[in-house]
C-alpha cells in the first residue's frame, strides 16, 4: 500500500508533466520560416543554426526563405527572387526570395550590361570631342581657346563624345559668337548661310 507523501509525489510528476509551462513551450518559436516549408532546406537550416551558435529569431541561413517583411539573412547572405520568377519584385514582397549568397549574381541582375557601360565610359573618355573637353575643363591649354577679341570657345559635344555639327565660340554681350561646321573628329567642313543669316552645316 503506498503511503500519503508517495502519492502526493507522483501527483506533482504528473502535473509537471502534462503542463503547459514546461521548458520546451517557454522557448521562442521560430521566425522567419514558413510553416509550410519542407525537404531540404528545412532539414538543413536547423543544422546550419546548431553549427553557428546564432539564435534562430536573428537571422535566416542560406536557402532559407525570405523577403521585405521577413528577418535578414546572415552575414554574406542576402535575399534573392527566385530563379525566372516573372515578378522578382513581388516576389521579394511576398516572402518567397531565398537567401543565397552574395557572389551569386541576382536573377534580376545581368553582370553584361555592367561591363557595357564601362566600355561605353571608355569610348567616352576616348572620344575627341570629349577630350578636347576635359581639356578646356582642366585648364591645361587656356591660351589655345581664346581668341584676340576675348571671346571662348566651348567644344560642343554630343552623347557619344564626338563632336557635333556646328561649333561657336561664346559670345559677348548682344554679339553672337563665330561659328563654323566640322565633323565628328572636329574637322572643318562645308557650310552656306541662309538669306536670314544662319549658318547651315552641308551634309557630309
Amino acid at each position: 500500500m503506498l503511503l500519503y507523501p508517495d502519492l502526493l509525489a507522483l501527483l506533482f510528476l504528473q502535473l509537471a508533466l502534462s503542463s503547459p509551462w514546461t521548458l520546451a513551450s517557454r522557448l521562442p518559436p521560430l521566425r522567419g520560416r514558413s510553416p509550410s516549408s519542407k525537404g531540404l532546406q528545412g532539414a538543413r537550416a536547423p543544422n546550419q543554426r546548431q553549427q553557428s551558435g546564432e539564435l534562430s529569431t536573428t537571422v535566416l541561413f542560406l536557402g532559407e526563405p525570405c523577403g521585405v517583411y521577413t528577418l535578414s539573412c546572415a552575414r554574406g547572405l542576402r535575399c534573392a527572387p527566385p530563379l525566372g520568377d516573372p515578378s522578382p519584385l513581388q516576389a521579394l514582397l511576398q516572402g518567397r526570395g531565398v537567401c543565397g549568397n552574395t557572389s551569386e549574381p541576382s536573377p534580376s541582375e545581368s553582370p553584361q550590361p555592367k561591363a557595357t557601360h564601362l566600355t561605353l565610359t571608355e569610348d567616352l573618355e576616348k572620344a575627341p570631342c570629349r577630350r578636347l573637353l576635359n581639356t578646356v575643363l582642366k585648364g591645361l591649354e587656356p591660351v589655345v581657346f581664346q581668341s584676340d577679341r576675348g571671346d571662348i570657345y566651348m567644344p560642343n559635344c554630343d552623347k557619344r563624345g564626338f563632336f557635333r555639327k556646328k561649333q561657336c565660340r561664346s559670345s559677348r554681350g548682344m554679339h553672337r559668337g563665330h561659328c563654323w561646321c566640322v565633323n565628328e573628329s572636329g574637322m572643318p567642313t562645308s557650310s552656306h548661310t541662309s538669306p536670314e543669316g544662319t549658318l547651315i552645316c552641308d551634309n557630309v
